[in-house]
């Protein structure tokens, strides 16, 4: 059964991990953008793959894929209602972004998953 305090946990955790990880990544001095940005894409949605694989042992896909859509949504009305970036004129730029996210989250949930299962000797 889908455990929602644990859900709303991990996407609260890898919310906080994401600020306090990426004000520590400001301090370094990273010349190219996009490597920041990827730095910061797996931080976010793989460290939601990781908690929802981790602390919702029922249903461990479902949150990961559930962790992903909630903090890329949240992520897409911060930058249109706080920063004033038009990102809902380009449906494909919301696909992209979704899918990402997606496939970040539930990467890192398998391996979570597996790497669990093998500890446990399920796998062998």
């Amino acid at each position: 059964m889908f455990n929602t305090m644990k859900f709303l946990q991990a996407v609260g955790v890898s919310i906080l991990l994401t600020v306090v990880i990426s004000f520590i990544l400001g301090f370094i001095p990273i010349n190219n953008f996009a490597i920041f940005l990827f730095i910061q894409t797996i931080l976010a949605y793989g460290s939601i793959g990781y908690f929802g694989a981790k602390w919702n042992l029922q249903a461990p896909y479902t949150a990961a894929y559930l962790g992903a859509v909630v903090i890329a949504l949240i992520n897409l009305l911060l930058s249109h209602f706080i920063f004033n970036i038009l990102v809902f004129v380009d449906a494909g730029s919301i696909a992209r972004s979704i899918s990402l996210a997606v496939i970040v989250s539930m990467m890192f949930a398998v391996v979570t998953i597996f790497i669990k299962n093998k500890r446990e000797g399920a796998l062998s």
